[in-house]
């Protein structure tokens, strides 16, 4: 048997274990399965604790991976989201809502797939949130200041809990504090390519 057959019978003995593998390679990153997995990948660092039962990890999962925006007016000026919400400075944990930028865009990363809220983003945000607050400026008093809340353009009843507001993928939400033109009000955020 020459040298040349000899190797033919030994890659086709050798083609379905190099298929299995790829396979089973291509299976797992479909699931979002990390062969590097150890028990503690999936567990929150001990500085860092759960909020909202959502935890910071230390890496971004792709099973429920979605994106809003979300907009803040205070008298009808901006208020900037800042970066990095969600997102321990100290060391590599990210909670599954967080933001990577200034933008307002909430990235959501989540080894589950449940509903999330935008009383869950502040929450992690340690942020006051409800009805009749927002970052401790109180507006139960001052009709000139109530807080109001908009989806998509679309403003959310006054009787309706603002923080168990769900957020959906691409979803345009925005927390008005005080007097704003209606023009002002967005309905949607062009996201960026790929999100």
């Amino acid at each position: 048997m020459s040298i040349k057959q000899r190797r033919q019978e030994i890659l086709v003995a050798l083609f379905p274990v190099i298929l299995a593998a790829t396979s089973i390679i291509l299976a797992a990153s479909a699931l979002d399965i990390s062969f590097s997995v150890g028990k503690d990948v999936f567990s929150s660092p001990s500085n860092m604790t759960p909020v909202d039962g959502i935890r910071c990890d230390s890496m971004e999962f792709t099973k429920f991976h979605i994106h809003a925006h979300l907009d803040i007016f205070v008298d009808g000026k901006p208020f900037t989201v800042p970066s990095q919400i969600g997102i321990d400075p100290q060391g590599p944990c990210l909670y599954w809502l967080h933001t990577h930028d200034d933008s307002g865009v909430i990235h959501i990363e989540s080894p589950i797939e449940r509903e999330f809220s935008i009383g869950n983003f502040i929450d992690i945000w340690d942020q006051t949130f409800n009805n009749t607050n927002l970052f401790d400026n109180n507006s139960v008093n001052d009709t000139k200041s109530a807080l109001r809340m908009f989806v998509n353009g679309v403003e959310v009843p006054t009787g309706t809990d603002f923080k168990n507001i769900s957020i959906s993928a691409h979803d345009e939400i925005a927390l008005i504090i005080g007097p704003i033109q209606d023009d002002k009000i967005p309905s949607r955020y062009q996201f960026q390519q790929g999100l």
